[in-house]
């Protein structure tokens, strides 16, 4: 599977979108699950999951949500962070949040739909010193799969021809033309490029082949 980043940077990912949460919550004062509907709403959380080097590796976790706040809320007073010795529940729900997204190759929001901050605050006494792929596999079980549909389909259905779809989405005719006639999946196109075509499609990611 092509995922959206490095392997590389995934720890620092996990951390920042942990201190994220953690700093929202407990130092801004916000609701978590408030907050990271926010969060899946701004442009922050498409160019976390689509691998934006800039926030993933570039931001703190406390910036990260001031972000997130300036643009949805137009927060302009930065709160300094607290400092905490031990992590909190609501950090290891944007850590592993931040690994099931990049794990699974799918959108923030797509999870959202089916797993709040509250759900994962409940997993957290029987999960959080668990192996991670435990913590895969019972969010997987929560996701209900969705019914998939041709690119060609959904392409005729919005009335475009091959040569605008490649534009809206970023990509060339080619390699449009492959994933339509089966010679390449949408499994194999990398986050951001699947995300760009679902968005040109009106649909989300996972409901396209």
């Amino acid at each position: 599977m092509t995922r959206a980043y490095s392997e590389i940077y995934l720890e620092e990912a996990m951390i920042r979108l942990g201190d994220m949460l953690e700093y929202a919550v407990l130092d801004c004062g916000y609701d978590s699950d408030g907050f990271w509907q926010m969060f899946i709403q701004s442009s922050v959380s498409r160019r976390f999951e689509t691998g934006d080097i800039s926030l993933i590796a570039g931001k703190s976790g406390a910036e990260l949500a001031f972000l997130v706040l300036h643009e949805r809320e137009n927060l302009t007073t930065f709160t300094i962070p607290f400092w905490r010795e031990d992590r909190s529940p609501l950090f290891w729900c944007g850590w592993i949040l931040c690994y099931f997204q990049w794990h699974e190759n799918i959108s923030f929001k797509r999870i959202w739909e089916s797993v709040s901050i509250r759900t994962l605050e409940k997993m957290y006494p029987t999960l959080h010193e668990a192996d991670k792929s435990k913590t895969v596999e019972a969010l997987k079980a929560l996701i209900k799969p969705r019914a998939k549909t041709p690119v060609m389909t959904l392409r005729l259905i919005k009335n475009l021809s091959q040569k605008e779809l490649s534009e809206r989405a970023g990509m060339s005719i080619s390699q449009l033309q492959r994933l339509e006639y089966g010679e390449r999946s949408v499994e194999n196109l990398s986050l951001k490029t699947a995300l760009s075509l679902a968005r040109a499609l009106g649909v989300e990611a996972d409901e396209i082949c």
